[in-house]
């Protein structure tokens, strides 16, 4: 067990990262967000900005922003260890310097300005970075480590973490990134550009007021699995069709159609496409039959 370690130990390649763990070290390939995700990032925050600005609906829980980050407490019956993180991307390596200006400055021209009138400064500045794909690194995510809690003792021992993404309906995206975690010091200048992407939101009242960031972390993405729900539809239990009743007979295509009903209705159904077929003087049920009863009969 290395307790004494102040820093998880990555080593971050360009299509890969190679983590020191206890048991040993592995190689874990690395994977850019999906496109349809970034979409789903760069909507919720443009929404957010939206908001800030006054334009449309009051701040509430901003889901881009807040995923649940899952670390692993080593040696406890429960090893799962569960918190919010305000979390956002960061940039490429060759942009990153452009940023921290762009950032230092612009909160130097706000400091003796009212906190609301310097908003739309504060958002063109970081707009600048969120909306500028080419500039985004989208195999990394970042946060800042404010309270060196559980999370921290966890990440310095196991540098593996996963966070889960839940967005609200209709749609309820949902996906898990699983990511070997770096830990970065405030001498690195990544800490600075999280920290000062923080500082141009700081006192607005979505944030809880912070002076002290002794760490922030990549997150390298390893792994994408899509946890967004969606509709089960259940195997028919009989895929034939039952023996002709009462003159009427079922063919495959109509059965298996009519199964994909709720259970709790089916008996409901059938008697109504059953009824409907004996109306217009058929014996044989087929799908367009089905159709047709479902259009007329809604």
């Amino acid at each position: 067990m290395r307790d004494d370690l102040t820093t998880s130990r990555i080593l971050v390649e360009t299509n890969a990262v190679a983590v020191d763990l206890p048991q040993g070290a592995v190689r874990l390939p690395l994977q850019s967000l999906p496109a349809q995700y970034a979409d789903w990032l760069e909507a919720g925050r443009r929404r957010l900005y939206e908001s800030l600005a006054g334009q449309t609906h009051s701040v509430q829980f901003f889901s881009q922003h807040l995923p649940v980050l899952v670390t692993q407490t080593e040696g406890s019956v429960f090893p799962f260890n569960c918190c919010h993180k305000g979390v956002g991307l960061i940039p490429k390596a060759e942009y990153l310097s452009e940023f921290i200006e762009l950032f230092r400055t612009t909160l130097a021209k706000t400091e003796n300005q009212p906190w609301q009138e310097s908003l739309p400064q504060r958002i063109q500045a970081v707009s600048k970075f969120y909306f500028d794909r080419e500039k985004i690194d989208y195999r990394a995510m970042s946060t800042l480590e404010i309270f060196q809690r559980q999370t921290l003792q966890n990440l310095r021992r196991i540098p593996l973490a996963s966070l889960l993404f839940c967005g609200d309906g209709p749609d309820y995206v949902s996906f898990q990134l699983n990511c070997a975690v770096e830990i970065l010091e405030p001498d690195d200048p990544r800490h600075t550009f999280v920290v000062l992407a923080r500082s141009l939101f700081e006192h607005d009242s979505f944030h809880l007021t912070q002076q002290h960031f002794p760490h922030a972390y990549i997150f390298w993405i390893t792994e994408v699995i899509d946890k967004t729900p969606f509709r089960v539809v259940t195997t028919p239990e009989r895929s034939t069709p039952p023996a002709p009743d009462g003159g009427l007979r079922w063919d495959e295509e109509a059965w298996l159609a009519f199964q994909h009903a709720p259970a709790m209705i089916q008996t409901h159904i059938r008697e109504q496409i059953e009824n409907y077929a004996r109306r217009k003087g058929v014996t044989e049920i087929n799908l367009r039959l089905v159709q047709q009863a479902k259009e007329e009969l809604m």
